[in-house]
């Protein structure tokens, strides 16, 4: 997934809440949106290298969005949506692993009080996924979230009743780089969503994993990793 024709390299600053970032573009400090609220350890660092999608109009606060941030030799994505329009290329390409055999597929589909990423259809009845971004990565090891997160574990739970109720359920973990070999639960940080998680695994939610390649320019799917959680 190409990123856009309008891409500008900065220097990261300071961030001085959740959904904007100050960053240097050609000498010039500009404000720009970060997309992702989460906490973003070890990336957010003043004078990393950061890229941004230019894109000016007169109903956005800021005309840049911060999308991409360098950390050491890689790129990684610190935009969340990206995940989602990744696994729904790779459904409309029929190329995501673990995943056949669907006659169609939809996004954003609402379930009772929810609404889930995809559902695919089957001829024996519908699957419902969810998509989870991650961004932070310790010694190759992924972990989401790295911030609290209600609605993760909402959503995890309605899959555990979607699943008892006999459907077919999966959460997929998309790690926006290239440096991470394992997905666990960071339960660190929210010990609740990793309890969740661990009932779905047992009630047969199906858990999947993925890393990415992340250039300056584009992001796509690229290995399968293994979800791995402790007992």
């Amino acid at each position: 997934m190409k990123l856009g024709e309008r891409m500008v390299d900065g220097i990261f600053l300071e961030r001085p809440n959740r959904y904007l970032a100050h960053v240097e573009i050609e000498g010039q400090q500009v404000l720009a949106h970060v997309p992702d609220p989460g906490r973003l350890p070890g990336l957010m660092i003043p004078q990393r290298r950061v890229r941004l999608i230019h894109n000016p109009s007169a109903k956005r606060k800021t005309d840049y969005t911060l999308a991409l941030v360098k950390h050491g030799r890689i790129w990684v994505s610190v935009f969340p949506v990206f995940a989602n329009r990744l696994v729904g290329d790779a459904f409309a390409n029929r190329a995501l692993p673990g995943f056949s055999g669907y006659t169609d597929f939809s996004a954003e589909v609402k379930v009772g009080h929810s609404r889930f990423d995809f559902q695919l259809n089957f001829s024996e009845g519908p699957m419902w996924v969810e998509v989870k971004s991650v961004s932070l990565v310790e010694q190759t090891v992924g972990k989401f979230p790295d911030a609290p997160t209600e609605r993760g574990r909402r959503h995890v739970e309605e899959l555990i009743e979607l699943k008892r109720k006999g459907n077919r359920t999966a959460v997929v973990f998309v790690s926006q780089r290239s440096d991470t070999r394992t997905i666990t639960s960071n339960d660190v940080i929210d010990p609740e969503f990793g309890k969740r998680l661990r009932e779905a695994k047992q009630a047969g939610v199906e858990l999947y994993g993925f890393n990415c390649k992340v250039t300056a320019s584009a992001v796509t799917l690229d290995s399968p990793v293994e979800v791995v959680l402790r007992a």
